[in-house]
């Protein structure tokens, strides 16, 4: 391991955990007025663009391999970040359509549970339907979505080819991604049974220090996956001819 891939996996560690704190703190910000409300959008602006910055630098990074440096991937990402801020708004929408689809099926769900009763024979809850239906746009939040941006994301930082990936690179990237968000989510809901205050404390600090480094590993192996990969999709499929 080099001086750069140090930095990089300090950096993220780092970054990452202060820009978790920045959103914890943005989202008990006041906005009851404009000086409130201006607040709020620049710790919302700079919680966007560490987020881009930091993460668009590790695209850079592993797509210089095996000649990676540390200040040479952050300024490229640096210089990479107004088409990144451009593709994140694309995102937001999508997001903000997914959170309209999840909050507006209530009734369709209904109406699908009452069909597939009559058509089956056999009762089907709507809340059952619902169920699978926040399941699907989970899906869509947490895999899809983050999948098809961030080939796009390394494409725009380093000129990565092949934006949209073959069907490996989907597999693997749907399971570094619910190693990310999925799996250090179930750590700190699963409370183990244990007894006192000093054992419940320990077992959070550990459960969230798991978690985090969960997090912060999968991220990095998926964005390794998307820039670089083993092997490279960018490499010649033949030998150049002396």
């Amino acid at each position: 391991m080099t001086r750069s891939h140090a930095a990089l996996g300090i950096a993220h560690l780092i970054g990452n955990a202060l820009l978790l704190w920045l959103g914890y703190g943005w989202l008990g910000m006041a906005e009851g007025n404009g000086l409130h409300l201006a607040g709020s959008t620049a710790v919302l602006l700079l919680f966007g663009l560490g987020a881009l910055w930091l993460h668009a630098t590790a695209l850079a990074f592993f797509a210089q391999m095996p000649k990676a440096n540390f200040a040479t991937a952050a300024r490229t990402a640096l210089h990479s970040l107004p088409w990144l801020f451009a593709l994140a708004i694309v995102v937001v929408f999508f997001y903000m359509l997914l959170s309209y689809c999840y909050n507006a099926f209530d009734h369709s769900a209904f109406v699908i549970g009452s069909w597939l009763t009559l058509t089956l024979r056999k009762p089907v809850s709507p809340a059952r339907v619902l169920d699978c239906y926040h399941a699907l746009i989970w899906i869509l939040r947490w895999i899809v979505v983050p999948a098809l941006a961030l080939p796009v994301a390394a494409h725009l930082v380093s000129k990565t080819p092949r934006p949209f990936r073959r069907w490996p690179y989907w597999l693997a990237a749907s399971a570094l991604l619910l190693l990310a968000v999925w799996v250090p989510l179930k750590l700190l809901d699963w409370i183990p049974k244990v007894s006192g205050f000093s054992a419940e404390a320990t077992s959070f600090v550990l459960r969230s220090g798991a978690g985090y480094l969960l997090f912060v590993a999968a991220l990095l192996a998926l964005e390794f996956l998307t820039s670089a990969g083993k092997p490279r999709e960018s490499q010649p499929s033949t030998a150049v001819s002396p």
